[in-house]
């Protein structure tokens, strides 16, 4: 039996407490939700659970609180099948947490409570464990763990990829310079580059990325952008009924890299990643959401 890729992934867990809403706030208001359910969220982790269903290993790396809501989290991720021994529980903290509103067309606001005293030197990281994975994945949530866990993963040659979204600037910069496979959302592309386009912005930063093997940003419905060195690539979504957005991004990270640890060249990486992303948006919730790979791969084969 041929084995299963493995991807190390690690960054920030929370847990989602998800509303459903005829419409989302504009002004300060009150607005009854007509649904609701609790799930974890955070994009390695909701990765870490892609990877699992689309048929790969996922080993998590990351910190909770020695709280009811970090026990919990632990739980739920052991029964979606990810490999939880490198998320540590720490005393003396508070695990973070997400209110997300969702109204009937899948769009989402979302209120993001970080956890306390979680920003922790990661001393457990497990180096032996990490160079064996054919991927890493990471971030932005946890930026010294980012930073170890790219070094590793430079160090042994692993392709590794980050989820480039909007954040510090100083911290999110240091850790995309270390990372060959660098997924921007549009927020962070704008950030980071200071540019509107997205085009503008990957060619910018693909000046000064010289180290990555690809450099991409995700556009929702139009789908993905990347270059590979100087050549600009674009692979638009399968058309699709959108019932739900939530998790889509950290499902392509995790999908991206598990395609890389099964020996992908990007655009096939890409492909995979797209089609798992576009089928979750399809779907409630956002882990609860995830493709399988029987399905993903009956996308893949369908022309679009």
């Amino acid at each position: 039996m041929t084995a299963l890729a493995r991807v190390a992934c690690l960054g920030i867990t929370v847990q989602d407490r998800i509303l459903s809403v005829p419409v989302l706030p504009t002004k300060s208001m009150k607005i009854y939700a007509t649904a609701t359910e609790e799930a974890g969220g955070g994009s390695s982790a909701t990765g870490a659970v892609a990877i699992v269903a689309l048929g790969g290993e996922a080993m998590l790396f990351g910190r909770v609180g020695e709280d009811d809501v970090g026990r919990t989290i632990r739980a739920e991720l052991t029964r979606y099948g990810v490999d939880v021994t490198g998320v540590k529980l720490l005393a003396d903290a508070q695990t973070g947490w997400s209110a997300v509103a969702i109204d009937p067309t899948g769009d989402r606001v979302i209120l993001a409570f970080p956890g306390h005293n979680l920003q922790v030197v990661p001393d457990w990281l497990d180096e032996a464990r990490i160079g064996q994975c054919g991927a890493v994945v990471v971030d932005m949530g946890w930026p010294a763990g980012a930073a170890q866990m790219l070094a590793i993963a430079n160090r042994h040659g692993i392709p590794s990829v980050i989820d480039a979204d909007f954040g510090p600037l100083a911290q999110a910069s240091s850790l995309i310079a270390q990372t060959r496979h660098v997924v921007f959302s549009e927020a962070g592309l704008r950030q980071q580059s200071g540019q509107e386009t997205a085009e503008d912005g990957l060619r910018a930063m693909r000046a000064r990325l010289t180290g990555a093997a690809a450099v991409g940003v995700t556009l929702g419905p139009e789908g993905y952008l990347w270059l590979e060195d100087v050549d600009l690539h674009h692979l638009a979504t399968p058309q699709v009924t959108v019932v739900d957005t939530l998790g889509a991004g950290d499902v392509f990270h995790g999908a991206y890299a598990l395609a890389l640890a099964e020996g992908a060249a990007v655009a096939q990486a890409a492909r995979f990643a797209v089609a798992a992303a576009t089928l979750k948006c399809t779907r409630p919730g956002g882990r609860k959401g995830v493709a399988s790979r029987a399905e993903v791969e009956a996308v893949l084969r369908q022309a679009w």
